[in-house]
């Protein structure tokens, strides 16, 4: 590796760290640790990797650049999405509910009273409007998406930028399909749960398992969402990897931000008795960004492993021609 991929060795104040027992000693015992099952890669190759990358991979600016796209498409999928609801049989507080898996508490009272007039009355002009921009928006945030990774210090092979935009319309409709079945196992099964169950076609003991069978559905849709989008925005990739511990890590992370934020919100009544529903907006977008840091995050953590599994091989072959 050159030494531009490194910390400067003349730093005085590494040098003074590297010499500290507790730093010497953490080393040994992360080199001592082989996780990922390949013979000379060790944890300590992964997490230097990965301190490079966000050392030097400007992730907040990516996540920044990631996060203005989302808000841009946030609202006209929330009216696409608003307006097809009265065509369906869903409740207003059905759909609040399943709002929540992925908005913050509080963040949901902003289309709270849209939710509930968009679903008695329908808009045919604002379902057609409402298409259009997020055709067009959301394509251009998935785009965003995919650029942020590929501009990845770590990755030495940069992606092309017209087949990301092709790429975007694809997963764009995948990822519609995905987390549109995710939000209606939350609040349609629900509803048909409570049915069943007041009917006396359902064991009362059952409706919690279920319960808990949907939600558990929805989180492992939106941990697929996560995969496909770090399979893609890998121009290094080799093969599918269904699970990765970048894609986990980012899943308990979003699921964390969301339940840590409602009771954030919750917690600051005299923030939103000053602000208001400007108040619930900020706080919005910082869930926003946190959340696009945290899928930047993932990403680097991924391609860490796949740059210390690929430094592990070629070591093993060089010594291989040696011997």
């Amino acid at each position: 590796m050159s030494n531009a991929r490194n910390p400067k060795s003349s730093n005085p104040f590494l040098k003074w760290l590297k010499n500290l027992q507790w730093v010497i000693n953490t080393q040994k015992f992360l080199r001592s640790k082989t996780p990922w099952g390949v013979e000379g890669m060790t944890l300590y190759d992964v997490l230097r990797f990965f301190g490079l990358g966000l050392i030097n991979g400007s992730v907040s600016i990516r996540a920044a650049s990631i996060s203005f796209r989302l808000l841009l498409a946030f609202f006209p999928a929330m009216i696409l999405l608003l307006s097809v609801l009265p065509h369906t049989p869903l409740e207003p507080d059905a759909v609040l509910d399943a709002l929540l898996l992925f908005f913050p508490g509080e963040t949901v009272s902003l289309f709270e009273q849209s939710v509930s007039d968009l679903l008695e009355k329908s808009h045919g002009s604002v379902l057609s409007i409402g298409f259009v921009l997020t055709v067009v928006y959301a394509s251009n945030s998935v785009n965003a998406i995919l650029a942020g990774f590929n501009a990845s210090y770590l990755l030495d092979k940069k992606g092309n930028a017209f087949i990301y935009s092709l790429m975007s319309l694809l997963l764009l409709v995948i990822l519609v399909f995905m987390l549109g079945v995710a939000v209606l196992l939350i609040g349609f099964s629900g509803q048909a749960l409570t049915w069943v169950s007041s009917n006396g076609w359902l064991p009362g003991g059952l409706v919690p398992w279920l319960n808990a069978a949907r939600w558990t559905l929805s989180l492992i849709l939106v941990y697929f969402s996560v995969s496909l989008l770090y399979h893609f925005g890998n121009s290094e990739r080799d093969k599918w990897r269904t699970f990765t511990p970048g894609a986990t890590m980012t899943t308990l992370l979003i699921v964390s931000l969301s339940l840590g934020f409602g009771y954030f919100i919750m917690y600051l009544d005299s923030f939103n008795r000053l602000y208001g529903s400007l108040g619930t907006f900020l706080l919005l977008l910082v869930w926003i960004n946190a959340n696009s840091s945290v899928l930047l995050l993932g990403f680097e953590f991924n391609v860490s492993i796949h740059k210390a599994r690929n430094e592990a091989r070629s070591n093993l072959q060089t010594k291989s021609k040696t011997t």
